[in-house]
């Protein structure tokens, strides 16, 4: 008979306890900044970091444990996202950060959909993910003014 401590996801508790660490620390370490500029951003990331790894594991120990069967696992797939996400990190001097960017998300969304797909999948999906990656990149740049590579490609 399974334990609720079987059933709970103890190694997300365990990381997202990591992480609030690591918030801690960056937080930490910014209190020596004296320019906005240079202390807002990683405040708020770290914040939020610290706050939303609070709630998982808050979450994690109030919700009701659900003996669920669980999926077989997949190395391939892990080893492939991680190498989409090195390779998009590494594409991006060269082809910048939208491209880089429409790329790692096109391939990460191949390599974790588990589900058939479908038509409409595979129009929602490539939308989705360029309005978010446009996103981010008008955020970053247009907003918070981070300068993102243009892409050794491009600027020829």
């Amino acid at each position: 008979m399974p334990t609720d401590r079987q059933n709970r996801d103890v190694g997300g508790m365990v990381i997202a306890a990591i992480f609030i660490l690591t918030g801690a620390l960056a937080l930490w370490d910014t209190l020596e900044y004296v320019d906005a500029d240079s202390y807002v951003f990683p405040r708020t990331v770290a914040g939020a970091m610290v706050v939303f790894c609070i709630v998982l594991i808050a979450w994690s120990l109030v919700r009701p444990v659900a003996a669920a069967p669980r999926r077989s696992e997949s190395t391939p797939r892990r080893v492939g996202l991680v190498s989409a996400m090195l390779g998009a990190a590494l594409l991006m001097p060269y082809t910048g950060f939208l491209i880089s960017g429409l790329l790692a998300f096109g391939a990460i969304a191949w390599l974790a959909m588990y589900d058939p797909w479908t038509r409409g999948r595979l129009i929602i999906y490539p939308l989705v993910g360029s309005a978010i990656v446009l996103g981010f990149y008008f955020l970053f740049h247009k907003v918070l003014l981070v300068p993102l590579p243009a892409g050794k490609l491009l600027s020829v």
